[in-house]
């Protein structure tokens, strides 16, 4: 019987390069993983606005460009700080594979009289999934005056109050009682009956219609509200651009009682009107 003879080493030099190839395959199918797809990008924000000053009214318009795209969007928007009431964003998404996009900062003319606001605003990415993927870009921060704008041709008037569950309505009416500037002919321009909170109205002429000189009176009327007290703030804008604020709190249980003088709603301001200048002030029963 012949004997047969293992060559060891051929074996052992088989079973290595086995080895060798399965690691080698398991490299070619796992890819190294980067983050953001395309990798990392930066951003530049060019802008035609300059100072540091603004007005209700105004638009901020910034283009935004990307280095190099990525295989996700990246959405661009703003930070404050404060209340920004006054300030609608349209913030952009740049999509993926794009490095390009556009964004506007619009600071609303809403006619609420009102003093000017210092603003403080970021523009950038601040999603926490997104942001780390923009490197060596710096934010524009901008540190603003936001001016207040009253219609110049008329008297701008806000009647607000603290608790939005309530629901006042306001009107403004003749020396007579007459409603005919109140919320009922709000084709007219000067109605609150609204369920805004403020209500605002503009007292001044119309195309179809003059407003005489004389006497008038802000009224407010509970329309639906469950407090018994509420504290009133009623801001007016003059033409000139000035601001008065008055500030008082109407007692439901005086209103029952007859102390407050009533027409279409309870009576709170007056105004005497001679031309373009108007004369305002708080009924006495509002500061007892």
């Amino acid at each position: 019987m012949m004997k047969k003879h293992l060559n060891i080493t051929a074996i052992l030099s088989i079973v290595l390069m086995a080895i060798g190839l399965s690691g080698c395959y398991e490299q070619e199918v796992v890819p190294p993983i980067t983050p953001g797809g395309l990798g990392y990008t930066s951003a530049t924000f060019t802008t035609d606005f300059t100072g540091n000053e603004v007005t209700e009214g105004d638009t901020i318009k910034y283009h935004i460009t990307l280095s190099k795209p990525l295989e996700n969007s990246l959405t661009f928007t703003v930070k404050f700080n404060g209340n920004p009431d006054d300030i609608e964003v349209q913030e952009v998404t740049i999509p993926a594979y794009k490095t390009e996009g556009d964004m506007s900062i619009v600071f609303v003319d809403d006619n609420i009289p009102e003093k000017d606001q210092e603003v403080r605003l970021e523009i950038g990415v601040f999603d926490i999934g997104y942001k780390y993927m923009l490197t060596e870009t710096i934010n524009p921060v901008l540190d603003l005056k936001l001016i207040n704008k009253n219609d110049p041709n008329g008297l701008s008037i806000a009647v607000g109050w603290p608790d939005s569950n309530d629901d006042w309505d306001a009107y403004l009416i003749d020396e007579n009682g007459e409603g005919i500037y109140g919320g009922r002919y709000d084709w007219v321009g000067w109605a609150g009956a609204t369920g805004a909170d403020p209500e605002v109205m503009v007292f001044k002429d119309q195309p179809w219609v003059t407003v005489p000189d004389g006497v008038y009176y802000v009224d407010v009327d509970p329309y639906a509200v469950s407090n018994d007290k509420t504290d009133f703030t009623i801001s007016i804008g003059y033409p000139d651009q000035s601001v008065e604020f008055f500030e008082f709190t109407f007692d439901m249980a005086k209103a029952g009682g007859g102390a407050y003088p009533i027409t279409w709603g309870y009576s709170t301001i007056k105004i005497v009107k001679n031309g373009m200048k108007y004369d305002c002030s708080l009924l006495p029963q509002y500061s007892e």
